[in-house]
């Protein structure tokens, strides 16, 4: 019985919560509702370079990476020269925001086992507020 009233006044709460202003509810519905499938984004040529770099170093991270077995703060030489490599590359040019995090995400697992070179992506990992990108550039 409990649970019951419980579930009727979150109900009843939410109901009350939209009926403020109506118009815009039904705008936002209206918006909701129509599925828009916007176009994938294109890369210019020096966007689509970099991006290749970038793979490119990701790839060296991988197979520098793929002898150890445990963890270390300074990693195997020259991955922490090859992640500032990797950064460097990746800040030659802006990408759309989408594009860089994903290049930024694959990265980060292929030094999982160095310390400093996770920190360091880490810190070039875009969040909510720290970038002035749009989807598309």
């Amino acid at each position: 019985m409990r649970g019951a009233l419980a579930l009727a006044v979150a109900l009843l709460g939410l109901v009350t919560a939209g009926c403020g202003n109506s118009g815009a509810h039904r705008a936002a519905t209206a918006t909701a509702s129509t599925p828009r499938s916007s176009a994938p984004c294109k890369l210019d040529k020096a966007q689509r370079h970099t991006v290749a770099l970038a793979l490119a170093d990701i790839q060296r991270l991988r197979r520098i990476q793929a002898p150890m077995h445990t963890f270390s703060q300074h990693g195997a030489p020259t991955q922490e020269a090859l992640t500032g490599r990797f950064l460097l590359d990746l800040g030659s040019v802006d990408l759309p925001t989408n594009v860089f995090s994903d290049l930024i995400h694959r990265a980060k697992a292929a030094v999982s086992l160095c310390g400093d070179c996770s920190n360091g992506l880490e810190t070039e990992e875009p969040f909510f507020g720290n970038r002035e990108r749009t989807p598309c550039g």
